[in-house]
């Protein structure tokens, strides 16, 4: 049984020497793909300076990411009027989101009422 482990450590020695040198000598390293990568990106932006000035700075300022959240509607909320509790709670059926802001009518104060994921509705006194 010893003859078996000495001859599997023998072997697995021999393995990791093998690669040891073979990463060495250059087989498994040189640079990665990103290095690379960067390399050639930073070569592009120095040939793009020197070719075209300072339009590459305006390009860059030019930008308009297609990705950006944009805004797209806008509601509005009466504030003023006071409104009861069961109203709003009421007026939260018929709105178009999850939540109704209002002024409260007990307290005078901003209020929200939302609907909560476990079912029923909250309440947020501002």
């Amino acid at each position: 049984m010893y003859n078996t482990i000495d001859s599997i450590a023998h072997a697995l020695n021999r393995k990791l020497l093998k690669y040891k040198e073979r990463r060495q000598k250059g087989y498994h390293s040189g640079n990665s793909m990103g290095e690379d990568l960067m390399v050639a990106i930073e070569a592009m932006e120095e040939e793009l300076a020197v070719v075209n000035g300072n339009a590459l700075e305006a390009a860059v300022e030019d930008f308009i990411d297609p990705e950006a959240p944009s805004i797209t509607k806008i509601d509005s909320f009466d504030l003023e009027t006071p409104v009861p509790i069961k109203e709003a709670i009421f007026a939260l059926d018929y709105v178009d989101h999850d939540f109704y802001v209002f002024k409260n009518e007990d307290s005078g104060k901003l209020n929200i009422v939302y609907k909560r994921n476990a079912g029923g509705v909250g309440q947020i006194e501002l």
